[in-house]
């Protein structure tokens, strides 16, 4: 029917004339009611929106408009075919066209798999001519939509036919018959009759395989991109059709975790927000315009993305891996995320990174880039701006390169020059840790190259930094405007021969620990693993005050730090540090300046002796002992062999014996080629929560050599830290129930120390396990908002490929890690027939007491009194408990833990056992009470008693 004001029909009305015109009955689908049709495409660019012109021609003439859609047609023919007509049609006599038209707007529309009729609303559950319900769209073969774009009228020619276009399809002419051509299958690549319209083999469509549909992605506004592997899901679906992650509006979906793994377990891990994040500004003119500009209020916000790959920390407009180059979406071969994702189906677009978007302003305003989020002033120097510095080279004002006076004025300014050990001096601020750690590896220039992006200087004065800050990459933006004195010298780091590696590279790591201040002190340890992010380990060259630690063992010591140089890794040593008494007249004497790191360059074996060759990052300042450059034990072959002529430079040979004697430690950072590497995030909760606790699940598909390094939260970014460093340790077990992983024997375990890293490594077997990341000494310190609980990154490097999965913690896990390494670490005291108690103290930085009662029938009661140790803390709250260990149980007592890494601590405990007939304290503790003080849900899943199995 026509509306009687406008004369317009209603949509029933024209949709039956259009399927009248797309399929008439008993006819071909490709010819009209009278003749065959005219196609063609048009040149122009519709806009907005879909008009239908049906006129009088046989039934009807149809034409649709679509918004950036690539086909027109003009007539009874659906979009996928009348765009696959080939050229072999001779032209078609004028066809005269009735001018009596009606408009109107339609939507975008899908085709039917089993009719082909591709002119139902998208709003369709069914196909309107055969009733077929819609199928879902699927990874591998997503939905066709209608695809089609017609010329206004006036693209018609004014006879009323069609332009040719001689690349275009053909003409059907109602005077001339045609001869269908052969098409081939998409799928079977079949060559098919064409008046088939299906495979004869395999079934397939001749619409789809015909069809050169353009546009298969969901439209602005009608997906949802999962947060975990970036498919563009429609509106309709809840959950991702690849790997099944919940859509971040659903309410009963978990949070998505950015290391890339999926939680097997019910209970998914809480996302918790960022705590520092770096903003990145052009400066122009004074006015700060931010990457990446407003999304607008609709847009929803895209969250950092972490790369399957190596784990890098992306930036959420990155298509790339910044670090290693992989796409985004594409899994890494080493990870098992619920089995295995299917190939990813969605596209991206390339983003701008930081730099390209500083370099898209014109060169001719001159302007170049300042960093606001690390601004040239005293905030970015000091953790108290306001508080009067006294240097010798005080800050006075922040100088570019062109505007600095250097000692080789006729030399340009560049990033690299060949960079050597010898080219870096050290400023004003006391950051050998991290000049040390540069000087290694400036040994081999590729890693050097790997921290900056950009190797050539950028006119802009900008700069990339890769770093790894925490146990996570991260990529700095830095301005090169650096702090000068009044001379315009530099005031901190440099490079000799006019090389800007050096300060740029100080400069991102003074950027992400808030200041340069915050730089002053540490180990060549923490220099190293920044720098590279390899897995890092350090070797104590003093015996432990600690009676319960292991003695040293000189020649053990040799031998690795030989096997480390000849594996090419890179090594650090700390002189005077840690709890050696020092003396500060004879370090002098000999050259050496206590409480400062050095980098070891070259460990040699050679004519029974054993050297090594170190520098100085001062780049002066020699040793002047024995192997000094003037000293007398130089034989000329030795001298001629070892070249010992770098004493201006900060460089010289030492013995090992004078290592052991000047020297704290080693540090070696295990640099490796071709070797995997997977980082996962969690959090350390201060209680035994299975709702925050994660477990990481290992499948070790061939034997290999894997490095664990657990890291937590850094403390540079304050001048006092309001939190003292956890105890960290790491603990892996075997398991061979891959339906419910549990607590097996164990493999490995680090030590338990109270610093920002742990590390450990193992050649393990095909088989599976469980990787368990403990922290005590912060439990019963307040801490109660999930919010605020410790964060930690696991590192895993393997020289082959393994599966990784972070997966929810089984029950009483913690109760069943401390008991399955007390059985195996620690000592054993037979207190009485059938009770034994263990006692952890190597390694530990504390205590582990675990009482076990083999007895059938008959409970132990047993007192634990630590109230004479000092610089611990207990997991139970108190030092002196009490506990009524049931029969056939082992119960973990208490766990203590030295509480600051830096002061020492005391362990005195006494353990007091009798045997009783019945459940209960009796008369050690309050009435109907088994444990005191009493084990709430906050310490059950690490002090409940476990049947002995």
């Amino acid at each position: 029917m026509a509306c009687g004001a406008c004369a317009l029909q209603s949509w029933a009305t024209v949709r039956e004339q259009l399927l009248r015109a797309a399929w008439p009955p008993a006819r071909d689908p490709a010819r009209g009611p009278d003749g065959p049709l005219e196609l063609s495409r048009t040149s122009t660019v519709p806009k907005r929106g879909s008009v239908v012109t049906v006129s009088r021609w046989g039934h009807s003439d149809i034409s649709t408009q679509h918004l950036n859609q690539r086909f027109s047609m003009v007539g009874s023919v659906p979009k996928g075919i009348a765009s696959t007509f080939q050229r072999p049609f001779r032209r078609a006599a004028p066809v005269s066209v009735s001018t009596d038209t009606i408009e109107f707007y339609v939507g975008r529309m899908w085709a039917c798999k089993k009719c082909n009729f591709a002119f139902n609303s998208l709003s369709s559950q069914a196909c309107e001519v055969c009733l077929q319900p819609q199928s879902p769209p699927s990874v591998a073969e997503p939905r066709v939509t209608t695809v089609a774009k017609v010329g206004s009228p006036e693209s018609r020619s004014p006879e009323g036919h069609m332009d040719d276009l001689p690349d275009l399809p053909g003409v059907l002419s109602p005077e001339h018959d045609y001869v269908e051509l052969k098409w081939a299958c998409k799928k079977c690549t079949l060559l098919n009759d064409g008046s088939s319209m299906a495979c004869v083999v395999c079934g397939g469509s001749k619409l789809r395989s015909i069809t050169q549909v353009e546009d298969l992605t969901l439209r602005k506004g009608e997906f949802w991109a999962c947060p975990l592997c970036t498919l563009r899901n429609p509106l309709s679906e809840p959950r991702c059709m690849a790997c099944k992650a919940h859509s971040a509006k659903s309410p009963a979906g978990p949070a998505a975790n950015n290391t890339g793994v999926v939680p097997r377990g019910a209970v998914p891990k809480q996302q918790h927000p960022k705590r520092h994040q770096q903003k990145q500004v052009v400066r122009r003119g004074g006015n700060a315009a931010r990457h990446g500009g407003s999304r607008g209020p609709t847009a929803p916000k895209r969250q950092p993305w972490q790369c399957l790959k190596c784990t890098y920390a992306n930036k959420a407009d990155s298509v790339a891996c910044e670090m290693c180059g992989n796409t985004r979406g594409a899994p890494a071969a080493s990870l098992n995320i619920e089995g295995r994702l299917v190939e990813r189906a969605s596209r991206f677009s390339e983003q701008p990174s930081p730099i390209s978007t500083i370099d898209l302003f014109p060169a001719e305003n001159c302007d170049v880039f300042v960093d606001d989020s690390f601004p040239p002033n005293d905030h970015s120097l000091y953790y108290q701006p306001g508080k009067q510095q006294q240097s010798d080279g005080v800050v006075v004002q922040w100088l570019r390169p062109h505007q600095i006076k250097a000692s080789n004025d006729a030399l340009e300014w560049v990033v690299f020059r060949d960079p050597l050990p010898s080219d870096i001096s050290q400023g004003v601020l006391g950051n050998c840790w991290l000049l040390s750690a540069l000087a290694v590896l400036a040994e081999r220039q590729e890693l050097i190259e790997n921290i900056m992006v950009q190797h050539e200087i950028n006119s802009r004065g900008a700069y990339q930094v890769r770093l790894c800050k925490d146990g996570k990459w991260t990529t700095i933006v830095v301005d090169d405007l650096l702090p000068c004195d009044e001379k315009c010298h530099l005031v901190y780091s440099q490079a000799k021969r006019k090389q800007l590696w050096v300060p740029l590279i100080e400069k991102a790591v003074a950027k992400i620990h808030g200041c340069y201040e915050a730089l002053v002190s540490g180990r060549a340890i923490e220099g190293l693993a920044t720098l590279t992010g390899a897995p890092c380990e350090s070797i104590p060259l003093q015996p432990s005050s600690l009676p319960s630690e292991e003695e040293l063992d000189k020649d053990l010591i040799w031998a690795q730090l030989l096997s480390s140089r000849g594996a090419g890794f890179l090594m650090g040593a700390s002189c005077g540090g840690g709890n050696m008494k020092v003396d500060e007249d004879e370090y002098h004497r000999k050259g050496l300046r206590p409480r400062h790191a050095y980098s070891v360059l070259d460990v040699r074996y050679v004519d029974g002796l054993r050297l090594l060759r170190l520098r100085n990052p001062w780049g002066h300042y020699s040793w002047k002992g024995d192997w000094a450059d003037a000293s007398s034990t130089w034989t000329p072959q030795l001298r001629e062999m070892l070249m010992p002529k770098g004493a201006s430079d900060g460089v010289f040979w030492i013995s090992f014996d004078d290592v052991l004697k000047y020297f704290d430690c080693i540090d070696i950072c295990k640099v490796h080629k071709n070797w995997t590497e997977t980082r996962l995030e969690g959090t350390l909760p201060p209680l035994a929560s299975m709702q925050h606790l994660s477990c990481v699940l290992l499948t070790v598909l061939e034997p290999t050599e894997v490095e664990f390094t657990l890291f937590q939260e850094g403390q540079r970014n304050s001048e006092k830290s309001q939190r003292s460093q956890l105890d960290l340790c790491i603990v892996m077990f075997r398991t061979n129930n891959q339906a419910q992983p549990g607590i097996g024997r164990l493999v490995e375990h680090s030590k338990r120390q109270v610093r920002g890293f742990v590390s450990c490594h193992k050649m393990l077997e095909q088989s599976q396990y469980m990787v368990t990341c403990l922290a005590f000494n912060h439990w019963h310190t307040g801490i109660e908002d999930p919010l605020q609980f410790p964060e930690y990154v696991l590192s895993i490097h393997s020289s082959k490929h393994v599966l990784v999965e972070q997966i929810a913690p089984p029950s009483y896990v913690l109760a069943d890690a401390i008991i399955s390494l007390t059985l195996v670490k620690g000592q054993r005291h037979e207190g009485r027939e059938g009770m034994t108690a263990y006692y952890l103290t190597k390694g530990w930085a504390g205590l582990v007491v675990m009482v076990e009662n083999r007895h059938e029938n008959k409970w132990i009661n047993v007192k634990c009194d630590c109230q004479e140790s000092y610089n611990v803390v207990s997991t139970r709250g108190q030092l002196r408990t009490v506990d009524s260990v049931p029969p056939l149980h082992r119960q973990v007592i208490i766990v203590l833990t030295q509480l600051e890494g830096s002061g020492g601590f005391a362990i005195a405990h006494r353990l007091t056992h009798r045997l009783a007939n019945s459940v209960g304290l009796h008369d050690w503790g309050p009435s109907n009470t088994n444990h005191w003080p009493l084990i709430d849900s906050k310490v059950d899943g690490l002090h409940a008693p476990r049947l002995i199995t």
